[in-house]
């Protein structure tokens, strides 16, 4: 289906070149990366291990039917509060369950597993304290994570007032949920380990679910899901799957993992010819929200993307409005850091908040 007319302006001169200025500042966040390529140790793994542990997705038709991999629990799980501190005129707290999530994949079920750290879920939430409060879960970006960082990022401060109660789903293997070792902290992404890196989105997948469970336990009222960079990932993933929350808001989105965060360019200790490459990439872009259909309907999806975005390509997410018939959808000026029209995203964002009853709006 064509785009909707006037939806969107085409990009003028000026707006083209501040695309490419967004995206040489990008270009500044992927360099690092590609200088510390060089000095990452390689997997010690044979080929003939880790083809089988590819080929099991295959074997089990989860690349055919890739919403078969999913776990989808429906019993809330036993939630613990283990910090409350005061917040405005409400509270703060940190709520903990354990995560059952047993890996599909047997052949790296133990190796996923030995990580004690990522078996407890975390929650960051700031509540008013009543129940039946519309409540927004907030999803962060890779390798991010810390509640205070992410209360600025989401401006928590500013939704709280508006009345709402804040969540942030903590993403396997970050923050507290993160190995202790320094070169393990980007375990979520592993291009070089395309299981490991499935089963870390089916874990997603499984503790978001419990997570609304508890919330709702808890008395929480509709429930709707906001994420950045990889939140978006993860936000435009899991309305595939699931209709338990009221909308979803996708920020500057990752939709496909390509580049340098791509088996391609991957450092293995043999050599990968073209079949085995190929199924790398089937397994590796199983999780991607291209691959599904959405759950809910389209006009409780917000989009906003970034045309100049070389962290999460623009492509990527106009393929995706695309295959989702064009839901509400706003495309910026610049890149995946600096965006122009950063007043214009909050306009839509909170007029968006306001259609769907989450918050009141002027007029």
């Amino acid at each position: 289906m064509k785009q909707p007319r006037g939806h969107d302006k085409p990009p003028g001169l000026f707006e083209r070149l501040i695309d490419r200025a967004g995206g040489v500042v990008d270009d500044g966040f992927l360099t690092l990366p590609k200088i510390l390529k060089p000095f990452k140790p390689k997997r010690c793994v044979d080929r003939e291990t880790y083809a089988a542990q590819v080929d099991f997705y295959f074997d089990q038709g989860f690349v055919d039917r890739p919403e078969t991999f999913f776990q989808i629990p429906e019993t809330p799980p036993d939630c613990r509060i283990v910090s409350e501190t005061p917040y405005l005129d409400g509270i703060r707290q940190e709520i903990i369950f354990q995560s059952p999530y047993t890996p599909r994949n047997p052949l790296v079920a133990d190796r996923f597993l030995s990580f004690s750290e990522n078996k407890t879920a975390r929650l960051i939430r700031w509540t008013h304290g009543d129940p039946g409060r519309k409540t927004l879960i907030c999803l962060h970006g890779y390798m991010l994570g810390d509640p205070d960082q992410a209360e600025k990022m989401f401006k928590v401060r500013t939704l709280f007032g508006m009345g709402l109660d804040i969540v942030l789903f903590v993403a396997p293997f970050h923050w507290k949920r993160a190995p202790k070792g320094k070169m393990l902290r980007g375990m979520f992404l592993q291009p070089d380990d395309v299981s490991m890196t499935c089963e870390c989105f089916g874990q997603t997948m499984h503790d978001l679910t419990l997570a609304i469970l508890a919330l709702k336990d808890m008395g929480a009222g509709e429930v709707g899901l906001i994420g950045a960079s990889l939140g978006g990932y993860t936000a435009g993933l899991f309305v595939c799957l699931s209709d338990r929350i009221r909308f979803a808001a996708l920020m500057v989105p990752a939709v496909k993992f390509g580049g340098d965060f791509s088996p391609k360019a991957a450092k293995l200790p043999f050599l990968v010819d073209d079949r085995l490459l190929d199924r790398l990439n089937w397994v590796w872009t199983l999780h991607s929200p291209l691959n599904y259909s959405l759950k809910i309907p389209k006009d409780r999806i917000l989009i906003i993307a970034s045309r100049g975005d070389k962290l999460c390509p623009f492509d990527h997410v106009y393929q995706l409005c695309r295959q989702w018939d064009w839901p509400r959808h706003l495309f910026m000026t610049g890149g995946h850091w600096l965006v122009v029209s950063a007043r214009d995203r909050g306009r839509e964002w909170y007029r968006f908040l306001g259609d769907m009853g989450f918050i009141k709006t002027e007029g």
